[in-house]
């Protein structure tokens, strides 16, 4: 496959990506021929050295912007504005092991579904990140889509373990959507990203609907491929491309497009 241009599409709006040179991502796959090293045993931030610790932040800051961004678009996907609320999780216990809170609100999950739907098979539409408190305590922020009422006390009740806050999500504009709620999440991405290097910046259920992304190649301009209205925002930047094995600079214009 091959593509010189990208277009994501949420339910609110439209994001163009237009690259200078063409990527050629069969090309990618074909040229790592070599053979696979044996994996290290990945090793904890203070046992790396600062060049080892300056590029692992360097790759932790690019995926937690791009976390951001996947989040937003979810986020903006699956918005409803009677039946999405925000619910945040909180223990009396001290939980500082991530496993073991990760595993109590998996439980908690399996059971809020159960209450709902009166069944096994996961049909809760949520997308969730871990937070440390400053006690060093994990929590959870937890976005629900599609979600009926649900009165406080019996979500207390399913939880058992603490903490239970819920309310409805009130932004002002759709497309500001994403970006109010993403930023509740962008600080556990963040932690997530640091303290359990590895793991997902964030949780989401399977049902979620995804933004539709196209990859083709075109000479066209964007407005000649889009008709719009507004431009929310547009910027130029310089990415990398990997040919005939070389890393090379990519000219990227971008653009989102307000859908009417």
């Amino acid at each position: 496959m091959s593509y010189n241009r990208k277009i994501i599409r949420t339910a609110s709006y439209i994001e163009v990506y237009e690259y200078e040179k063409v990527i050629f991502t069969q090309d990618e796959n074909i040229e790592n021929t070599e053979p696979k090293k044996e994996r290290k045993k990945k090793r904890n931030f203070d046992e790396l050295s600062t060049e080892e610790q300056n590029e692992r932040l360097e790759r932790i800051s690019k995926t937690r912007k791009n976390s951001r961004w996947e989040v937003m678009r979810l986020v903006d996907t699956n918005f409803d504005d009677k039946r999405t609320s925000f619910l945040t999780l909180t223990t009396k216990e001290n939980i500082q092991d991530r496993n073991q809170f990760n595993l109590l609100f998996d439980k908690f999950i399996k059971r809020l579904n159960y209450k709902i739907f009166n069944s096994k098979k996961r049909l809760l539409k949520y997308l969730a990140v871990l937070e440390r408190q400053k006690r060093g305590a994990w929590h959870v922020h937890i976005m629900l889509f599609d979600f009926p009422f649900v009165p406080q006390h019996d979500l207390v009740k399913i939880w058992g373990l603490g903490g239970v806050w819920i309310n409805k999500i009130d932004v002002d504009s759709k497309e500001n959507r994403g970006r109010y709620v993403s930023k509740y999440f962008e600080k556990g991405i963040g932690q997530e990203l640091l303290e359990s290097y590895g793991k997902k910046a964030f949780y989401s259920s399977r049902n979620l609907k995804k933004p539709e992304i196209l990859k083709f190649i075109t000479f066209e301009e964007t407005e000649n491929i889009i008709k719009h209205n507004e431009v929310l925002y547009e910027t130029e930047y310089s990415g990398k491309i990997f040919k005939k094995g070389e890393l090379l600079e990519n000219h990227i214009k971008y653009k989102k497009i307000k859908i009417d």
